[in-house]
């Protein structure tokens, strides 16, 4: 249980962030690292154990049967040698950046959001290297995609370019790490990461390794910023310096690296594995090494090395041997170390200097002492100068590069690629220490050494270099059990000096050379600071990429740019009969011939729905009238829903049913705001689409009669029908299919409703309408209040009727035709009968009671879900008794999807029934009901009656009045009497 407590005390570091710094403020680092502290301690405490191949192991089962039965996905955690390394390294690092942050960030300046997301990204980088299952590895992958954008984005407009490019760029190698990880888990038949490695599917099929072994390297570059991804590294520099130190010592960078060196397990003999870990990685390293030397931005140079480091690890582990594996460990130690420092160091000298660009400093050596002393220390372990750590770990990857499993020509290539990278590494490493406290020109007065709260825990990393370099034989052990969890056994010796050797010359070499190009410093660098390599750079090409898609985009963008639907529709209709076209040209081209009809599922009763939508169809395309197209349009849901039943769906059938009676009504409330027919369609165009409807009809008609009925009930209906019943206590397999075997589709599907509801809502609220427009009805039936008396009247004994209906038919859903949904139908039918027998618009339900409806039903259904992690996993049905009623936590779900269907229905009523809408507020009417008015300039008025649209109940009785009230000139209520009389009369013409 070590490893799930150590994960447990980084999730209570998340928790606890908002409520420590509302307390202490930006001193929350100090109990937050405490944490981390403990959490490493206790890892540390099991070390020996886990060095001597007793991994730590926690396993719970997440989703049973997930790809197969008895392959579950499971919430698996293992601490081996080599996660070990990498969750201590987060910890460790983490906690030295929580306590500089304590010092270093400004005081009551959003603090919370940055020790909440810099807590949840620790949780995420610890998730994904302990992970035991790909499928909680990829989702911790994720999430630090996620923190590191929302760490970047934070820091404000200056780091929302950046913030998107990391974000693009992390989630294109999301999408490969998905697709490998899907491939690898099918055909290994596992989702576990030590079996899935283990699985002999990898020597079987090299040229499926080989493609996966790409992707994950795609994968492993985005995060770890190699070629062509390498630019978002040094775009996130806007971040914070505490962000930028454990984003580029422990945290995203690493989580590359861990992928690749987990994965060298399969992969290290592979080809095209070694070849382009190999290119890319130096190719990265020299390039990156280069930009480098030419930043004068502190931060900004610094990102370049550790793209530069990032790239001299990611070539070694693609040498693939065993003691390269040792050298990559190694050097990410080392680059760990001395990078946190660093950048923390750097973040000192912005601090106190107010910038951190070299051509605005001054001297600073004699004015902040420690950290010049801590910078140069640092600088020098990256610069690899004897004895510091960094030169341990850069001569055990020159001695592993001479043993590339490559041509002895590419070997040499890689070797002097080695050798310039290093010098260039020499040259940048002093830039840093020269630029900062040395070559200035600017006076630096007023300018003192910072705290020792801030500098000290800066230089803390860089100066254990000096004693770990010494005592690195004590790491022999640790490393090589990391390089055993691999699969690869190497026995491991550390130590400074290996003798004279070619790895030893070239050190040599670039420091002799070094020395001389920091001598000629002050001529050499305004020179290359000057000089573009490159056109063009990665951000300019992520940025041409851009417009050129948003141009393709525009483009393709005036092929439906119309309200028509015939523009929207004429594509996939005209690919519909090239299909069928196609297929009546070459029948049987799969070699398959057309199986026969299966006996008896033809009935001459088919014919009857089959005509009432025909008939119904073909009076839809022939009227002018809106209302009368909505009255067809609800008959032809009418047929479908009998043709269901008919084929023996009661269910479904009063679920279409029902839809269709509410959707006619909700129609109708748009339809109201609109004339009361359509415009005119030249006949030209009304030829083009009739030939295009009855072409796409006809394929489609004989398309569902060629591939239906044409074989028995499946396996898996069989299954369903035979024991589903058995299973789960109920009789009506279509609502246990719901809201058990296939519950999680169904939530899917609820919180597609509930956002769509919240969506289509925003719309109609936000949009303003002016519903009482020339030729639009806002009493459509005359005088609305008397027309409503005898349905009110009705409503009166219905409506309870209808509650009680529904109540019941959600109580007999698992046994019966019902269900929660049905039910929310018939309750909506009452709401809706209640809103239409109103003489005047109003809600329905108060304003905020369709979403909290709404979002109370997810929120039950999401607690069954809950409920069945108690006995197995999410959403997993609970079965009991009470008495001799059978009872399931599958009701509760139920009941979740009551309310939120229940909510949208109200929703719809509550945004399309009613004035209650911006610029048609109450206060925005003027006497006759019309909108919008300035509503701080018209005084309030009540809802319009029946006589401000007095509309005759018999125009031909009425007219005569109206007319003459109309030519008397009378003014209220007579004028538009009159209007109203001639308006119906022209419209009987």
């Amino acid at each position: 249980m070590t490893v799930l407590t150590v994960v447990a005390l980084a999730g209570l570091a998340v928790v606890a962030a908002a409520p420590a710094v509302r307390v202490v403020d930006r001193k929350a680092g100090w109990p937050l690292a405490a944490l981390f502290l403990i959490a490493a301690i206790l890892l540390l405490r099991r070390l020996p154990e886990i060095i001597h191949d007793q991994p730590l192991e926690y396993a719970h089962v997440w989703a049973k049967d997930f790809l197969a039965p008895g392959i579950d996905v499971v919430f698996a955690l293992r601490a081996d040698a080599l996660s070990s390394f990498f969750a201590l390294l987060a910890l460790l690092i983490g906690t030295v950046v929580f306590i500089y942050s304590a010092a270093y960030l400004p005081r009551k300046k959003g603090n919370t959001s940055f020790y909440l997301i810099m807590t949840a990204f620790t949780l995420s980088i610890l998730l994904l290297v302990l992970a035991n299952d790909v499928v909680l590895l990829f989702i911790a992958w994720e999430l630090v995609s996620i923190a590191s954008f929302l760490l970047i984005a934070r820091s404000g407009s200056g780091g929302e370019a950046g913030s998107m490019r990391t974000l693009v760029l992390t989630f294109v190698g999301g999408l490969t790490l998905l697709a490998a990880l899907a491939i690898a888990a099918t055909h290994t038949g596992t989702t576990n990461v030590q079996e899935m490695l283990a699985s002999p599917v990898w020597g079987d099929d090299p040229q499926l390794t080989a493609w996966v072994a790409i992707l994950v390297a795609i994968s492993a570059f985005t995060k770890s910023a190699q070629l062509p991804f390498h630019f978002w590294l040094p775009e996130a520099m806007a971040a914070a310096t505490p962000v930028s130190a454990f984003l580029h010592a422990a945290a995203v960078v690493k989580a590359g690296i861990y992928l690749l060196i987990r994965f060298s397990t399969i992969f290290h003999d592979v080809p095209a594995w070694n070849w382009l870990l190999i290119v890319v990685g130096m190719t990265t390293a020299v390039m990156s090494a280069a930009f480098a030397v030419q930043k004068t931005d502190l931060k900004k140079l610094t990102a370049y090395s550790t793209v530069s480091h990032l790239g001299w690890i990611v070539a070694t582990i693609g040498v693939g041997t065993p003691f390269a594996l040792a050298a990559a460990l190694v050097h990410t130690l080392a680059h760990a170390l001395f990078k946190s420092s660093l950048f923390m160091l750097i973040g000192v000298v912005d601090h106190q200097a107010g910038t951190r660009d070299i051509r605005r400093l001054g001297v600073l050596y004699n004015k902040m002492p420690f950290t010049f002393g801590s910078m140069v220390v640092g600088a020098a372990s990256m610069a690899a100068v004897p004895p510091l750590m960094g030169f341990v770990s850069k001569e055990g990857m020159l001695s592993a590069f001479m043993d590339a499993p490559i041509n002895d020509v590419g070997v040499i290539f890689l070797v002097c690629g080695a050798a310039v990278g290093a010098l260039l590494t020499f040259t940048y490493s002093w830039k840093l220490v020269f630029g900062a406290f040395v070559d200035g020109r600017r006076p630096m007065t007023g300018i003192k050494e910072a705290p020792v709260s801030l500098w000290l825990p800066a230089a803390i990393p860089g100066l254990l270099s000096i004693p770990v370099a010494f005592f690195v034989p004590f790491l022999d052990e640790p490393i090589e059990a990391a390089v055993l969890a691999t699969g690869q056994n190497e026995h491991v010796h550390l130590a400074i000096w290996h003798g004279f050797n070619l790895p030893f010359a070239i050190s040599v070499a670039v420091l002799i050379l070094g020395v001389l190009i920091i001598r000629k410093r002050k001529k050499i660098w305004p020179i290359v600071e000057t000089r573009a390599f490159f056109p063009r750079s990665g951000n300019d090409l992520l940025t041409l990429l851009r417009e050129r898609s948003e141009k393709l985009g525009r483009i393709l963008a005036q092929m439906a740019n119309s309200h028509a639907p015939e523009r929207h529709l004429v594509f996939p209709f005209l690919l519909i009969i090239i299909l069928g076209a196609a297929t009546a040209v070459f029948p049987g081209a799969d070699g398959v011939s057309m199986a026969a009809r299966v006996p008896g599922i033809d009935r001459a009763s088919d014919l009857v729905p089959l005509g009432i939508i025909v008939a119904s169809i073909a009076g839809l395309t022939h009227t002018r009238n809106r209302v009368t197209a909505v009255v067809l349009l609800g008959t032809i849901g009418v047929g479908v829903s009998l043709q269901m039943l008919l084929l023996g769906a009661p269910d479904v059938a009063m679920t279409q049913f029902l839809v269709e009676a509410l959707v006619v009504v909700i129609i109708m409330l748009v339809v109201r705001h609109q004339r009361d027919f359509f415009p005119p369609v030249r006949q030209k165009q009304r030829r083009w689409s009739a030939a295009v409807a009855i072409s796409v009809a006809v394929v489609t008609f004989l398309g569902v009669w060629g591939m239906l009925g044409r074989h028995e009930r499946s396996d898996i209906a069989l299954w369903y029908l035979n024991e589903a019943p058995e299973i789960s206590g109920g009789a009506n397999v279509v609502n246990t299919i719901l809201v058990e075997f296939r519950a999680f589709d169904t939530l899917g599907e609820l919180s597609v409703l509930g956002m769509a509801g919240v969506v289509i809502a925003a719309v109609l609220f936000t949009v303003p309408r002016r519903p009482f427009e020339k030729g639009t009805h806002p009493a459509p039936f005359g005088q609305s209040r008397l027309n409503a008396i005898p349905l009110r009247t009705l409503v009166g004994v219905l409506v309870p009727i209808l509650i009680i209906l529904s109540v019941t038919i959600f109580l007999r859903g698992h046994n019966d035709p019902g269900g929660g949904f049905i039910a929310a139908l018939v309750a909506g039918g009452a709401l809706m009968l209640s809103y239409l027998s109103q003489g005047q618009d109003d809600r329905v339900v108060p304003r905020n009671v369709p979403f909290i409806l709404t979002g109370v039903g997810m929120l039950t259904a999401l607690f069954s879900g809950v409920l069945g992690l108690w006995h197995g996993s999410f959403l997993y049905p609970i079965h009991g008794h009470i008495g001799d009623e059978h009872l399931s936590t599958s009701m509760i779900f139920d009941v979740g999807v009551y309310l939120a269907v229940l909510g949208m229905l109200t929703l719809g009523i509550n945004a399309l029934g009613g004035y209650l809408r911006p610029g048609n507020e109450e206060f925005s009417l003027n006497e006759r009901g019309v909108g919008p008015l300035t509503p701080w300039l018209k005084p309030k008025v009540e809802h319009p009656t029946d006589e401000d649209y007095p509309m005759p109940l018999n125009p031909a009785r009425d007219h005569d009045a109206g007319s003459e009230a109309a030519s008397a000139g009378t003014a209220g209520s007579g004028s538009v009497t009159g209007a109203a009389a001639a308006g119906t009369k022209e419209e009987q013409r």
